[in-house]
């Protein structure tokens, strides 16, 4: 892959408290991208994740939001796009659930200029029963929404691995009202998006979370059911 497809590129890392996770995923993407932008969105870690990031500051941005009152997940993902000057943008993990070696398949879907550019999940390692079962539920409920509106329904409306064009999405962000407490933001965007808006969509295995543990409680849930009204 071109050195001058990956510049058009960049990729977004939303973290807290990934400080085993941050320094390999890092060292991992710029081994396989070598020239890719990467900004790391740090929504106010207690652990070392800041000052490991801060070990790549010449080829790694970072937005430390540790001073900013409203937390969370899709407002993280929201101030990185709008930080992002590529043409194109990924959401990706910082806990290596979203396997680097699939961006290559993002920057393939790219090449037809779609405004979403999504990851759905083939395979998901060894969830427990419960989580299976809540992921469903909320991809379900997730798609009887966006039916009811009339809208596209990609393949994994839940996805977390996500991104488009960066003009495009920076454009439904500001001309729409996202939820900023969610931790869904994709699904939010494609209420927001119309019925013809252009996805491309690629397949991926979501890995099993290593070390860390999950950031989804009952705060995000809440949001989330609100956001399908």
């Amino acid at each position: 892959m071109s050195d001058t497809i990956n510049q058009n590129f960049t990729i977004l890392i939303p973290t807290l408290n990934e400080e085993k996770n941050i320094k390999r995923l890092i060292e991992t993407i710029l081994s396989l991208y070598p020239s890719i932008k990467i900004t790391v969105v740090d929504d106010g870690s207690t652990d070392d994740t800041v000052k490991l990031v801060n070990e790549f500051n010449d080829v790694v941005s970072l937005i430390n939001r540790k001073d900013n009152d409203i937390k969370g997940l899709s407002i993280s993902i929201k101030e990185g796009i709008f930080s992002v000057k590529t043409k194109f943008f990924m959401v990706i993990d910082g806990d290596f659930q979203h396997p680097p070696e699939a961006i290559k398949d993002a920057i393939t879907c790219s090449e037809v200029n779609p405004e979403f550019i999504i990851g759905h999940r083939i395979k998901v390692e060894e969830w427990p029963f419960l989580r299976k079962l809540m992921s469903q539920g909320a991809k379900f409920l997730a798609t009887i929404s966006l039916l009811f509106r009339g809208k596209k329904v990609p393949k994994d409306i839940m996805s977390g691995f996500f991104g488009g064009n960066t003009t495009y999405i920076q454009m439904l962000l500001e001309e729409n009202s996202i939820e900023n407490t969610g931790y869904k933001i994709l699904f939010d965007l494609l209420k927001a998006a119309p019925r013809n808006v252009s996805i491309s969509q690629f397949g991926y295995v979501f890995k099993n979370r290593e070390f860390g543990d999950s950031k989804i409680g009952k705060k995000q849930m809440v949001a989330f059911l609100r956001s399908l009204i």
